[in-house]
């Protein structure tokens, strides 16, 4: 049973996981393994509350000799102080740092020694993070680990005790040699960072060089279709190598890394040249599927193109068609595609801990449609993010005549819609008895919720114990969700006399679905394999969570400012016959606590 939990977690699958856990207690009450991978599963989703109940109803904080237990009761109660309100953070800290130090003075290790020291500081107590880290520093000296990881963190952990006693020189040249030591942790680099940056904010202390150790900053790239060659309508050869020279240059000069865009003729293909020359990661998001764009968007420029784009699409590191449409490429499937393109951009920097940057040949032409490289333009820099523009003014630019069309069809209409399914999970064990206890006082309020919702859900279902609502924009179903899940949390299932296990859980995607009347109730509905996608995404949530697909969590990275936090789980199969998705964990944390202030130090935005 170990091996497939350990394999369902290690696979994103926490939902599963999670259930295989409280499986494995019915039959092993005292395991004490499976409580903290159950407890775990919560965490790593998000789900803090539900964990802190699990944390305290497991009694884990008992488990005194079991060191795992003791570390993951200090990551709840970091995590929880990390994203809480300014007037909570420090109280919540403290607690952290007493637990990360109870860890440090059993095992005199500088990871649990170094946590305990910064969550000190947020908490204001100054003197004890001056002592902790003096002796992370003493216990540092002298070890020289030949494992790469290992010798990483140890350096690492030196680089937050010099920074925490001030020293921000000798915390640079620590975070140089750890760097060194393992360069490809581009994961491990931000947590450093992300960890320095905070000390730096509440000692107020001066240190540009974190920003020169940044990990590379991801790119959405974006630009005009143009034909190449000599004729009256192409690209003189020696004027694209131009363009591709200053491409390579902004990459140099910008410290470009992992590449968001399309694939289509001209600008966008240069860009995805230079950056598989240079061994960067590309990943390609296209608004149809691959043969779709290439007849729409590549082919009409000529042949080759047609191979120089197959030879891109064979060297990506992943190809994300974010419609089914086999038909055609219209201006709502672009700026669909760009939507997620730009935001999976910006939710790398944030895991990065970096900032992200646009990367555009184009001209200074304003928007002739609501799509397009101009209108990424202008979305980029509302979001006040960082931007190059590779100046391609006087080019002969192609606009196909499918671009902007779409299939017209008077009683199906092609929309946008963020959609949320909703389900009390453990329902199917309240007793009949109480059943309308359950619908006055659990269904009813989850009712009055979405009553009470502004914006009103464009479209609100419900059967049984579940519910369904879709929303034109993802920030509105993103406080939909919270709002419900706050408000199931509210509710005392022990004093209603309903079974203290029924947990909420919530599934999230974002997509083009068809908008018609329902053959059988004569109300307009949605239609189309998005809304199965959302559907099944809630069945693999986790209770107490909000699970998210790729593309809602990318629209959202676009269109808030710190209000919500979406942290990948994993690639999750979510049916048998659809292929593992991308799930997020959502979640709202507080403008001004910690995570997202330094969040907001890194990557700016609205």
């Amino acid at each position: 049973m170990r091996r497939i939990i350990l394999e369902r977690f290690n696979q994103g699958d926490l939902a599963r996981a999670y259930d295989l856990c409280l499986a494995a207690l019915a039959q092993q009450p005292d395991d004490g393994w499976f409580k903290h991978r159950a407890v775990l599963c919560l965490v790593r989703s998000g789900a803090l509350e539900r964990a802190e109940l699990d944390f305290r109803r497991f009694r884990l904080s008992e488990a005194s000799h079991d060191e795992d237990s003791l570390a993951l009761g200090a990551r709840l109660s970091k995590s929880m102080a990390l994203e809480a309100h300014a007037e909570e953070v420090r109280p919540l800290a403290a607690v952290a740092a007493a637990q990360y130090q109870r860890i440090f003075s059993q095992t005199g290790g500088h990871y649990p020694g170094i946590n305990a020291a910064t969550l000190y500081l947020l908490a204001g107590d100054g003197q004890r993070a001056d002592a902790l880290a003096r002796k992370v520093l003493a216990c540092c000296r002298g070890a020289n680990p030949t494992d790469a990881e290992e010798a990483y963190y140890r350096l690492a952990s030196q680089a937050e005790a010099h920074l925490l006693l001030g020293d921000s020189g000798a915390a640079q040249m620590a975070l140089e040699s750890a760097i060194a030591c393992d360069r490809g942790n581009s994961m491990a680099h931000a947590t450093t960072i992300r960890q320095l940056r905070m000390v730096k904010r509440l000692l107020q202390l001066s240190a540009p060089w974190l920003h020169e150790l940044e990990p590379p900053g991801p790119c959405h790239f974006a630009g005009h279709l143009f034909h190449a060659g000599g004729d009256a309508d192409g690209v003189a050869p020696a004027r694209e190598a131009g363009l591709s020279l200053a491409i390579a240059e902004a990459f140099e000069r910008e410290n470009i890394g992992p590449c968001y865009g399309a694939i289509a003729a001209g600008a966008d293909i240069l860009v995805a040249e230079v950056a598989i020359a240079r061994g960067n990661e590309l990943h390609l998001v296209l608004p149809v599927p691959v043969n779709v764009f290439i007849d729409a968007s590549v082919r009409p420029l000529g042949g080759h193109w047609v191979r120089r784009c197959e030879a891109c699409l064979s060297s990506a590191a992943a190809i994300h068609e974010v419609t089914t449409d086999r038909k055609l490429l219209s201006g709502q499937h672009i700026r669909f595609a760009s939507e997620v393109a730009m935001g999976l951009a910006r939710m790398r920097a944030s895991a990065l801990s970096t900032s992200p940057v646009q990367l555009l040949v184009a001209d200074d032409a304003p928007p002739a449609d609501p799509f397009g490289t101009a209108h990424d333009r202008d979305v980029w820099q509302e979001a006040g993010l960082r931007q190059i523009v590779v100046p391609a003014t006087g080019l002969e630019r192609y606009r196909g005549d499918d671009l902007a069309k779409s299939v017209a069809d008077p009683d199906f209409r092609q929309v946008l819609r963020a959609m949320l399914f909703i389900d009390v999970c453990g329902s199917s064990t309240v007793a009949d008895d109480l059943v309308p206890v359950f619908v006055t006082s659990v269904m009813s309020v989850l009712a009055q919720v979405c009553d009470a919702l502004e914006p009103a859900p464009l479209h609100a279902d419900s059967w049984g114990d579940g519910l369904f609502l879709a929303f034109r924009d993802v920030d509105e179903a993103a406080r939909a969700a919270d709002t419900l899940r706050r408000a199931f949390s509210a509710i005392d299932l022990a004093a209603l006399g309903l079974p203290e296990h029924l947990a909420l859980r919530i599934g999230g995607h974002y997509g083009p679905v068809h908008e018609a009347q329902d053959p059988l109730r004569k109300t307009p509905t949605l239609f189309g394999g998005q809304v199965a996608i959302a559907s099944r995404i809630e069945r693999a949530t986790l209770p107490g969570s909000i699970f998210v697909s790729a593309f809602f969590a990318a629209a959202l990275a676009m269109a808030r400012g710190s209000e919500f936090r979406c942290e990948y789980v994993g690639q999750t199969a979510i049916d048998a016959l659809m292929p593992e998705i991308g799930m997020y964990s959502l979640r709202a944390v507080a403008a001004d606590c910690p995570a997202a202030l330094d969040a907001a130090a890194s990557i700016g935005g609205a």
